[in-house]
């Protein structure tokens, strides 16, 4: 059982160590799981493990009409 823990003790450091701490847009640094709006002003982009991700949500433009910037808003 002893080099069961010994083995623990040394991989599992270097495994949440590689994991990210943040997101990092535009200069700004973002937690995992935090949701800020993404730069089209109409999705949220949340901060995960795996990136950031976007709602895919049609943006009106100045005129009432849908914006089809959406599919670009993940950053």
């Amino acid at each position: 059982m002893r080099p069961l823990a010994l083995l623990i003790t040394l991989i599992l450091p270097g495994l949440t160590a590689c994991s990210p701490a943040h997101c990092e847009v535009n200069g700004l640094k973002y937690q995992i799981g935090d949701s800020y709006p993404c730069a089209d002003r109409c999705n949220t982009c949340t901060c995960r493990l795996d990136g950031v991700t976007s709602t895919r949500e049609a943006c009106l433009d100045d005129t009432g009409g849908a914006d089809d910037s959406a599919d670009s808003a993940a950053e």
